[in-house]
């Protein structure tokens, strides 16, 4: 790890105030209503518990895994149960191109949810995205190669508790 070198981008602090007014007003917009959130549980999970505990509302959570791009969206780690007429929030880690985002929200729909939102801790600035999806974005960075807060590289670095720009000196 000689050769990496890690740039604070987003601080744990920035994170939590963020996550902490998304909170609020997610409650305020589902006030005395229950809410799932459905999520992709590889890079999300740290953010989806923080957020979680910031939500004074009730929240059920159905998550799934997205694969790689050419293979078909991997479901049954709670999507077993119907989200016909459920209030849904789709948490994403980073918003890119949009394929996998666009893939469960199709999937989502199909369920006949009576709403869904979309939000995401981080957008890049990318010119060619494939979604068209209305979504909220707690931060939005230029395309750089983020890690920290769940998000890897190589498997490392999920955990800290800031976001950071990593560049490798190959």
């Amino acid at each position: 790890m000689d050769n990496q070198k890690l740039i604070t981008l987003i601080t744990e602090e920035e994170i939590k105030a963020a996550i902490a007014k998304a909170g609020s007003d997610i409650g305020k917009k589902y006030e005395d209503q229950q809410l799932t959130i459905v999520a992709d549980l590889s890079s999300s999970f740290i953010f989806i518990a923080d957020l979680i505990r910031e939500l004074p509302i009730d929240v059920t959570i159905q998550f799934v895994t997205t694969p790689k791009e050419n293979e078909d969206l991997i479901i049954d780690l709670g999507l077993k149960h119907t989200l016909k007429d459920k209030n849904v929030l789709i948490v994403n880690d980073v918003l890119n191109k949009g394929n996998r985002l666009a893939r469960l929200y199709d999937l989502v729909q199909k369920e006949q949810p009576n709403n869904v939102s979309v939000i995401n801790l981080i957008e890049k600035n990318i010119k060619d995205r494939n979604i068209e999806v209305e979504s909220t974005s707690l931060f939005k960075l230029e395309d750089v190669f983020i890690v920290g807060y769940g998000l890897t590289y190589k498997e490392s670095y999920r955990g800290l508790k800031g976001i950071y720009s990593l560049s490798v000196e190959e």
